[in-house]
This record gives structure tokens, C-alpha cells and sequence, in this order.
């Protein structure tokens, strides 16, 4: 597999704010405000020129994507278990599910 390497510019105002807001959402602990803060700054990059895997591996949409990993105390039981739980909400089931505090 040959490794693709690609730059991104820290004097672009869109992407120095996008990396300051991933420092920052890394004490948070609102789902809902890590969320919309992403979706913003991933609007914000792909109007810069960015796209598909240099969108999806940039180091800022890791951060966030950790994050919101984190928020959910993600594993590979759990994926699997939404995964699950997801196909019989589809169909109309009702589910249950694991919380596990913050």
C-alpha cells in the first residue's frame, strides 16, 4: 500500500480555529456541543478545498472523532451491541441499553 501524505495550512483562519476548538472539546463532557462544534468545522474544511480521505484522517476530525468516541465509552462490545440494538430499533422493537456515567 503506498502512504498518501497531505499538508494542511495552520494561516488558514478555518483550519487554525478548527484546531483550536479539537483542544478544546477535549475537557468537554456535552455530547450535543462536541457534535455541533464538529459538524461546523467540517463544513468550515471541506469549503477549503478538502475532501474524502484528507477530510476523514486530518488530525482535527481525529481529535473530535476521539472525543466523541470517549463521550460514548466506546469498545467493540458496545459498537457491536448498538449495531444490534439499531437493526430492531428499524423495525420497530423496543431496546434496552448500557449508560455508563461520565
Amino acid at each position: 500500500m503506498i502512504q498518501q501524505i497531505a499538508s494542511s495550512d495552520g494561516n488558514n483562519e478555518s483550519l487554525r480555529k478548527a484546531a483550536s476548538d479539537a483542544i478544546a472539546v477535549q475537557d468537554a463532557v456535552n455530547l450535543i456541543a462536541v457534535a455541533g462544534s464538529f459538524h461546523r468545522h467540517l463544513t468550515a474544511m471541506r469549503e477549503t478545498g478538502m475532501s474524502g480521505d484528507e477530510l476523514n484522517n486530518h488530525p482535527v476530525t481525529i481529535c473530535f472523532a476521539s472525543k466523541i468516541s470517549s463521550l460514548c465509552r466506546m469498545t467493540v462490545d458496545r459498537e457491536a451491541n448498538a449495531i444490534e440494538a439499531i437493526e430492531k430499533l428499524a423495525v420497530g422493537e423496543v431496546v434496552q441499553y448500557e449508560v455508563i456515567p461520565i
